[in-house]
Order: C-alpha cells, then structure tokens, then sequence
C-alpha cells in the first residue's frame, strides 16, 4: 500500500519495491531511478507502446522520455511524463475506491473469493457499480497484459485507477512501468543470466505468475492486446535510453530487456 510523504514540492512514494522520488514541475512528472534503470523501462515500454492497439480498444497509456537531473547536488537518472490530469480531474486507486465504496474490510471481502477469476471478477464488478465504467474488465485484462509483456511485477493496487471529475469517472491512461524489464538490479543483479530471473517474477495485485494472472482475467474478458513490435524495434527503443547509463552495463541491459521481452511474449 502505498504512502505518500510531502517535503516541499517532492513526493516521495513508498511502495513494495521502496521509496521514489517524484515530482512536478512545468506540467510534467519527473522520477528518479532508484534501485537500477527504471527511467529506461519507463521510457522504452512506452515507445513501444506505440506499436500496440491500445488506442484502438479506446484506451490511454502515459509516455515517458529519459532525463539526467541535478537533485540533492548529485547528477541522476530518470525519467518524466506529462501531467494528463485535465483541470477538475483527480486520480482515485482502486485501493481508494475499494475503501471508500465498499468499506474498510474489502481485503478480507476480496480474501474470501474461491479462485483469482473470482477475485478478479470481484474488483471488476465493484469499480463497474461504483464508476460505471463498463468496459473496466477489457482495461484491466489490457493492464494485465501489458504488465506480463514487459515483466511490470509491481501493480498493486495504488498503481491501478481511474480518473474522477466530480461524480463521474474516466479511465486512467496506463502508467508506471518502472519494476519491469528487470529494471532493479538491487533483487535481479546483472551478473546473473536474465532467464534465472525471469523466473522468480511475481504479478500483482493477485500475487501469482503472470501466466495465471493473465489466464485468470482473460477468461472472463477475454484477450485484448496486441502488438507489432519485434527484436528490431526492440533494439531501436533501446538506442538514445541506453546512452544515460554507464558503457560498461549497456550490453548486459539491452540483453536483459530483450530477453524479457522474448520470454514473455512467448508466454502470453
């Protein structure tokens, strides 16, 4: 669950992976990196994005680009992304919705259902009766998927929301992809074959393998993303990101992102 603890203008949002600086400034959100390269599989999955059907189901996904900051007199990576809150917008999580419209025991509502699809179904019905949003299921089947492409072990369900104007609601453009691609090499060191690693990956927020989390979601709703992208894109998305980080780690990153990407796409 995240925390979020203001000092000044930055944000420093405390989540299962740990504590990331952010902040606004100029209409846009700037990140730090923080256990490895996160700036580079934000930005790289969101360019490849652009080779997805994303937009066709309807649906939004954040853009993110490199940037080399001054913070804290230290020279540091990381990313930014537009400010995509419209004036009178707000982001609510699921976690959020969940609290307020169903009540402070809906984990252990959640708890109790028989199976993940009975669990995924749950949260899907609820934030249906509670936005109104009735294409939720395809969005959440569609996040699913793009988080088990990119190996996104990180989508609890702070990193999962809608938009809110008022009294009625939006979906929320796709965001945060930093915990995927094997970017923390603080819990997937680089001198360990990236295949090791696959592995031991974990989706959220159903706590399982993305193969049952996916297989769990697209029973009910069916499949809903599709991509064109192939090694080659892959390589090209990788050109200008790589450049922020040291020469000597490039070749083991790009292997390590690459073979993400070939793994689970195989699986999914």
């Amino acid at each position: 669950m995240a925390v979020r603890l203001v000092t000044g203008n930055r944000i420093a949002e405390t989540s299962s992976k740990g504590n990331q600086e952010k902040w606004l400034e100029h209409d846009r959100w700037y990140k730090l990196d923080l256990f490895g390269y996160e700036g580079l599989a934000e930005t790289v999955t969101s360019q490849l994005l652009q080779q997805s059907n994303i937009e066709e189901l309807g649906f939004r996904y954040v853009t993110y680009c490199m940037e080399r900051m001054n913070v804290h007199q230290r020279i540091r990576n990381g990313c930014s992304s537009p400010n995509f809150l419209m004036p009178g917008e707000s982001i609510l999580t699921l976690a959020d919705l969940f609290r307020k419209g169903v009540g402070p025991d809906w984990q252990s509502v959640v708890a109790r259902q028989p199976n993940l699809a009975g669990k995924v179904r749950w949260m899907v019905e609820q934030t249906i009766r509670l936005t109104e949003l009735k294409q939720f299921g395809n969005y959440l089947t569609l996040l699913f998927e793009v988080d088990m492409l990119f190996g996104n072990e990180d989508r609890h369900l702070n990193n999962i929301a809608v938009l809110r104007r008022g009294e009625e609601f939006d979906y929320c453009p796709i965001f945060d992809f930093g915990a995927g691609l094997l970017s923390n090499v603080r819990d997937y060191p680089m001198d360990i074959e990236p295949r090791s690693h696959m592995k031991l990956l974990r989706a959220q927020p159903l706590n399982t393998t993305f193969t049952r989390q996916v297989r769990a979601v697209r029973s009910l709703y069916g499949p809903q993303l599709q991509w064109t992208f192939m090694v080659a894109e892959v390589t090209a998305a990788l050109e200008e990101p790589l450049k922020f980080y040291a020469e000597r780690d490039r070749a083991y990153i790009a292997d390590r992102i690459k073979t993400c990407i070939h793994w689970q796409a195989a699986k999914l």
